[in-house]
């Protein structure tokens, strides 16, 4: 046998060995995408009952606190956070992580404050990416493995149809088919969900960011700020 009809051999014993764990992963992963759909659907439900509340929204958290802040209530702000965090419908459960930290760190004091505020945000960010990479994975792996799991059958498939073995050319292609169609629905449910998710999750990262921003402004009128200031204008 000469080079080529080894290379031949090698490859074709790659592709049958990859085909049962592509199989294999499809269906993990399209079991895995019910269970984000399903979450997506509670997500969804959540969020709409939530909008239809317009007295528990960021801005009237946001004037709260400032009021708070301005007058140097670290504590009695955080205390509003965690009332706010307790009510019905005020976010889903990484905003309230999110306002949980930040309640935290109010709850310290006026010392380096602002840079704590701002890398909890910052924190609350990556954990949004994260959550969305894993739905914008399935975007593109899905219909790659839907490609793998298509053509590796259709080769077996062409070599049964060689051999008059129509059984086994049938059988090759309804696993053809049966990848492709699980692929691109695997695809199809990421995408949307990835679509849906990131613009509420910027909705949310505004919100944040906005009661973040005030929070630290309103720390520049603090009367401990300002007396911290005089006095590393005029050091005794």
């Amino acid at each position: 046998m000469n080079i080529l009809g080894y290379m031949q051999s090698t490859l074709y014993l790659i592709m049958n060995a990859l085909l049962y764990p592509v199989m294999g992963l499809l269906i993990f992963l399209f079991i895995l995408m019910l269970f984000i759909s399903g979450a997506f659907v509670s997500e969804f439900a959540f969020r709409r009952k939530r909008n239809q509340d317009t007295g528990q929204d960021s801005e009237w958290l946001a004037m709260k606190l400032s009021n708070d802040m301005s007058h140097g209530r670290f504590k009695e702000a955080a205390d509003k956070i965690m009332a706010y965090i307790k009510k019905p419908y005020t976010g889903n459960q990484l905003t309230r992580r999110f306002l949980n930290a930040l309640s935290a760190q109010i709850g310290k004091g006026l010392d380096n404050l602002d840079i704590r505020i701002e890398n909890t945000l910052q924190e609350y960010e990556i954990e949004v990416s994260r959550l969305l990479d894993k739905t914008r994975v399935l975007v593109r792996v899905g219909p790659m493995l839907g490609l793998m799991g298509t053509l590796i059958p259709m080769g077996v498939a062409l070599l049964a149809l060689s051999q008059g073995d129509l059984a086994q050319m049938s059988n090759c292609l309804i696993i053809a088919f049966g990848t492709t169609v699980a692929g691109l629905a695997i695809g199809v449910l990421a995408y949307v969900i990835s679509v849906v998710r990131e613009r509420w999750y910027a909705e949310d990262t505004k919100d944040m960011a906005y009661i973040a921003e005030l929070l630290m402004r309103n720390m520049e009128t603090s009367p401990k700020a300002s007396q911290k200031t005089e006095k590393s204008k005029n050091p005794t």
